[in-house]
């Protein structure tokens, strides 16, 4: 929340410059994979996790309203977030 209008930014940057969008997308998902890929192999994360779910998952942090009790609900979906991540977490419905 230190950098509350980064949210802001980040979102028209990313919504208003295709191009902008498309250079980072990929070195961001790359770098996520390698993230994932890395505490898969630890067993510190579940199995099989889609860099572009999670990406797009973390993004409910850019949007919380920093003039709100953002602290404990930030808390509190990060909580949820991480719960879905970790090892032996049960995977989605099919």
């Amino acid at each position: 929340m230190t950098k509350a209008g980064l949210a802001e930014a980040l979102n028209t940057a990313t919504t208003s410059h295709d191009s902008l969008a498309a250079e980072s997308y990929g070195p961001v998902i790359g770098a996520l994979s390698m993230l994932l890929k890395a505490n898969e192999e630890a067993g510190t994360i579940r199995a099989g996790l889609d860099p572009d779910d999670v990406l797009l998952i973390l993004g409910f942090l850019w949007r919380i309203d920093p003039r709100s009790d953002w602290k404990s609900r930030a808390d509190r979906l990060l909580s949820l977030l991480m719960d879905g991540l970790r090892a032996g977490a049960p995977g989605p419905a099919r």
